[in-house]
């Protein structure tokens, strides 16, 4: 629930959000009773759907907003020119029409034409330099400049043909691309009060605490697309209450279903469950230029000896999870099996290294938000091994907005715990979150060595070379630990069983372009 500071540059963050008999990785899994019973023959149009969302999102600015559940609101109004495929293991053509590769760092993009914006502008290729140098600007103060680092330039051919040309090869460029939302470039106004895109919806209203409105946009360029009249999002940040909402009616969509309650929806024959292994992963992050920390790496290891993963993964979560030791998921292509169980839970080797520890702090603080609670419990859980150890740990709960700025804009803390989400390309998972002065880079961490191994991962384009080099990463980090993993979680997401063609992928997105409702 947590990409990449977060705008930290702005204050908000994260955390992308928020497998026993869980799917190959990016098959959705619909569960539940018989949900899928007297489904139409085929997509009907109208409706309104409604989405409980498990926080109010940072903002709706697409350059600017840092939350997972931002990514699942702006996608419907704004548009890239590449999306990425369910799986994330490849892209595909959005407003691009099509693109060729003239060398190693020189990619040509033909752009569809016939396309409007919201307010009646016509798309073409100034509208994408516009966006990309919105994004440059450090004014701008968006989470995704350091995506675009690597480019050179942005040169338009034509009306619809646009040339990016990199500094170096750059290996990871038409994922990171997905990232780049196209804004009109006739717009004066602040995209954060008038989002105009040229997605399939249409903002209409934002009541702070309340809902967010989208409406249908009727010139949209996908030919009988959208089937829904609107969308309504409501923030709903009681678990309880998200639970009950969707459990009457009130709501079609959960973006996030607490582990505990994921049996009793799946045993309900009017709500469908979506389950799939995601990339959202728990930590615990250290502040490595706390006096307690900096320097200090047996103090880190001992209570990396200290997390009981699999207790966490088997009771916390359910059995929704599995023990973690990096950011990047068993299944992907550049996952080191060399770090599988590097660090397991063991008190006497944690014993062993708090021993070494200098300092040797007999209290530390960690700072969770009930926004999470199930990261309250995983601090508790921690609390009663570190006792043992001798170690008081003190959990401190703070608000969400409040977490944001204590811990990832203003470092204000010793340790924390939460989950992050989001990520295909390797460097996705490594670059903006280990490397010296990257936003996201919240253990302030920096390192030559690992500053090294990252860019050399970003410039390298063969992926046999790149998956060793992410491999020495995983090993430096495992060995550095500035921060620990705990778990990767499965996704889950539940709707009524009225909703159709429900878009979940592995990072949280939701695009509702071509979800009907059968009622």
């Amino acid at each position: 629930m947590l990409r990449n500071f977060f705008s930290i540059l702005i204050a908000s963050i994260i955390l992308f959000t928020l497998a026993a008999c869980a799917p190959p990785p990016g098959s959705p899994a619909p569960s539940g009773g018989e949900g899928q019973e007297g489904v139409s023959a085929g997509p009907k149009t109208g409706g309104v759907l409604t989405v409980a969302l498990d926080g109010e999102i940072d903002t709706i600015d697409p350059h600017k907003s840092v939350t997972i559940v931002g990514a699942q609101v702006w996608p419907n109004i704004f548009e890239s020119l590449v999306k990425q495929t369910p799986n994330l293991d490849s892209v595909e053509p959005l407003l691009a029409e099509s693109w060729e590769q003239a060398d190693d760092v020189t990619y040509i993009f033909k752009l569809r034409q016939g396309i409007k914006f919201h307010n009646g502008k016509d798309f073409t290729a100034e509208d994408v330099k516009f966006s990309f140098d919105r994004v440059m600007d450090e004014a701008t103060g968006a989470s995704r400049r350091p995506d675009f680092l690597p480019v050179a330039s942005v040169e338009v051919i034509d009306d619809y043909t646009v040339q990016f040309v990199m500094n170096a090869p750059y290996g990871p460029f038409l994922s990171k691309l997905e990232n780049l939302a196209i804004l009109p470039s006739n717009q004066t106004t602040d995209p954060a009060q008038d989002p105009i895109g040229t997605g399939p919806f249409i903002f209409k209203e934002w009541i702070t605490g309340q809902s967010i409105t989208l409406e249908r946009n009727p010139d949209y360029w996908q030919t009988g697309l959208p089937y829904l009249d609107g969308i309504v999002y409501r923030p709903i940040v009681e678990p309880s209450t998200r639970i009950v909402e969707l459990q009457t009616g009130n709501v079609d969509v959960l973006n996030a279903v607490p582990a505990k309650d994921v049996a009793t929806l799946q045993a309900d024959p009017n709500i469908t469950v979506h389950r799939n292994a995601g990339v959202t992963r728990d930590h615990v992050g250290f502040n490595m230029e706390n006096p307690l920390f900096k320097d200090n790496p047996n103090l880190r290891k001992a209570i990396a000896w200290s997390i009981d993963r699999q207790t966490i993964a088997d009771t916390i979560l359910y059995g929704l999870a599995s023990p973690a030791q990096v950011a990047i998921p068993t299944s992907h292509w550049a996952y080191n099996p060399a770090v599988e169980g590097a660090y397991g839970f063991d008190l006497e080797k944690a014993k062993q290294f708090y021993a070494q520890a200098n300092p040797k702090p007999t209290e530390i603080t960690v700072k969770v938000s009930p926004t999470y609670p199930d990261q309250i419990k995983m601090a508790e859980l921690l609390q009663a091994a570190l006792k043992e150890v001798g170690i008081n740990l003190k959990i401190e709960q703070l608000e969400w907005s409040t977490w944001i700025d204590t811990v990832v804009v203003r470092g204000d803390y010793e340790m924390e715990i939460v989950l992050i989400s989001g990520g295909s390309d390797p460097d996705d998972f490594f670059y903006q979150w280990h490397h010296t002065g990257e936003v996201f880079n919240i253990w302030r961490y920096s390192d030559p060595e690992m500053d090294a191994l990252l860019e050399e991962g970003r410039t390298t384009v063969d992926q046999e070379k790149r998956k060793q080099i992410y491999y020495k990463i995983q090993e430096k980090l495992i060995e550095d630990v500035p921060l620990v993993h705990i778990i990767y979680r499965d996704q889950v997401m539940a709707t009524s069983a009225a909703v159709q063609n429900f878009p979940m992928r592995l990072d949280s997105v939701l695009r509702f372009n071509e979800t009907w409702l059968n009622r």
